[in-house]
């Protein structure tokens, strides 16, 4: 494996520019313009969403479905350096997702097939300029999913998997940091991803702000070149000096990255290439906004 260089890691306490590195779902061909919602033009600034009547027999547990989940929305709401909220709206008895409909729909009884292994999926409608119209979330009908508090070893999470379901619906792409929300993986009794991590957080924050949450923090940006070129799609991850591992992103085109919302503090930044678990194929959201094949040949670097 051949090493990368990365440049110009700095930690700035400004706010951020218009930034490629971070894990966003951009419209398609944009160059990387992220998807978000535009709060002011929303009733109230809160997203509204419906969920379907129809609840397919594949799930059991002691919670009722719909309760799971509001509490996965209620989990992104309660984080204390965003704005974003969301509006329970009914249910209704379509179980197809319509993204022409401009109705943001959970179904949990659908008639679509999402393919084998696919546990759950997230379907954005955007305009040009990114803000998101219609968001529709379809479960699998034959997926095995538990509502109980505790969890259940035997089945899938549904307020995992929904809280990283509506990590999409906000407009975040996959992490490639595998304790975050938003890795693309779980397996049966998983529960971590109900919580978000700080990825996550700093994620959601980055799209919807909350007043003081950009000056009060920092970024890392830079550069990955191999043997001069640039390296696209690396996953450049910041972690405390003293260990955790905070947040990540990913290069652009121009091997250029920018990890906004860090807490001020001292920084390891290392690269890796998308090479497993989290794949090149996983960040597609990312990858169609420039259209450009990833980076390959080269293995991790620290600075």
């Amino acid at each position: 494996m051949r090493a990368l260089a990365l440049l110009a890691a700095v930690l700035a306490l400004a706010p951020p520019r218009d930034a490629h590195g971070y894990g966003f779902l951009f419209v398609p061909s944009s160059g990387g313009v992220a998807r978000r919602w535009n709060q002011s033009a929303l009733p109230d600034g809160r997203v509204p969403w419906f969920a379907s009547s129809s609840v397919g027999g594949n799930f059991s547990g002691d919670r009722a479905p719909l309760d799971v989940l509001q509490r996965a929305f209620a989990s992104w709401e309660d984080l204390p350096t965003s704005t974003i909220r969301f509006a329970f709206q009914g249910t209704r008895g379509a179980r197809d997702r319509s993204a022409g409909d401009r109705i943001n729909l959970v179904t949990l009884g659908p008639n679509e097939n999402l393919g084998s292994g696919v546990l759950a999926a997230t379907f954005l409608s955007s305009d040009g300029a990114g803000t998101l119209v219609d968001v529709d979330i379809v479960f699998g009908r034959s997926v095995a999913f538990g509502t109980s508090a505790g969890g259940d070893a035997g089945s899938f999470d549904l307020e995992a998997v929904a809280t990283h379901e509506v990590g999409h619906l906000l407009g975040l792409e996959h992490s490639g940091l595998s304790r975050a929300t938003m890795v693309p993986f779980t397996d049966r009794g998983d529960l971590h991803q109900r919580t978000p991590h700080d990825d996550d957080r700093i994620g959601a924050s980055l799209l919807y702000p909350e007043d003081g949450f950009l000056a009060g923090t920092g970024s890392l940006s830079g550069r990955i070149t191999l043997a001069g070129a640039p390296v696209f799609l690396s996953h450049v991850v910041a972690a405390d000096v003293n260990g955790p591992v905070i947040a990540g992103g990913y290069s652009a085109p121009d091997g250029s990255y920018r990890i906004d919302g860090l807490p001020p503090g001292v920084y390891v930044v290392y690269a890796e290439p998308l090479d497993g678990p989290v794949a090149p194929g996983n960040v597609s959201g990312f990858r169609s906004g420039f259209g450009v094949d990833p980076s390959v040949g080269y293995g991790t670097f620290f600075h």
